[in-house]
């Protein structure tokens, strides 16, 4: 699959949301990406969460970009807080505060930093469900404190799952 870049603007409104879920998708399905049911619905509660996160602590227009290649689906959201996204944990009657958690099931990486005009949380699907799957199985440790650039903690910018991990180590390695 050849690189492909998609970026549109929305303003930070509940109903916005809904359209521009569905934008993403139908962005990503006119590239002849290989979505299957499954994961154009892993893409779209992906979307959701990513975009309902920046409408509920942002304001003003909001960005989205789009970008496949190699089978893969990033998806960023840039908005005009520079408040990192927090997990939390929800009660089973909360109406919110799983966003994060869904968002770190269903994706190979995610995370957020800070840019010139607020932050960029972004997440990274394969856009074949069985591409994730055949991967060799690891363990991953937890994030650790690092420090490195100013990041007090590196688990706050990022986050590594599983899945990613194992779609990291079958990239080749590049000599620098």
């Amino acid at each position: 699959m050849s690189r492909h870049r998609f970026r549109f603007a929305f303003e930070a409104t509940p109903a916005a949301v809904h359209a521009a879920r569905h934008r993403i998708s139908a962005a990503v399905r006119r590239r002849d990406a290989p979505l299957d049911d499954e994961v154009c619905s892993q893409l779209e509660l992906v979307a959701t969460e990513l975009l309902t996160n920046a409408v509920r602590h942002a304001s003003g227009p909001l960005t989205v970009d789009i970008e496949l290649e190699g089978g893969l689906v990033v998806i960023e959201v840039v908005d005009g807080s520079t408040e990192a996204p927090l997990p939390r944990v929800a009660d089973a009657d909360d109406a919110g505060g799983r966003g994060l958690a869904l968002i770190d099931a269903l994706c190979l990486l995610h995370g957020s930093e800070r840019v010139a005009s607020g932050k960029r949380c972004w997440a990274v699907l394969p856009v074949e469900q069985q591409a994730a799957q055949q991967a060799p199985h690891i363990d991953v440790a937890p994030a650790v404190n690092a420090g490195v650039g100013g990041a007090a903690n590196d688990s706050a910018r990022w986050s590594l799952t599983a899945a990613g991990a194992r779609l990291l180590l079958r990239m080749p390695a590049t000599g620098t």
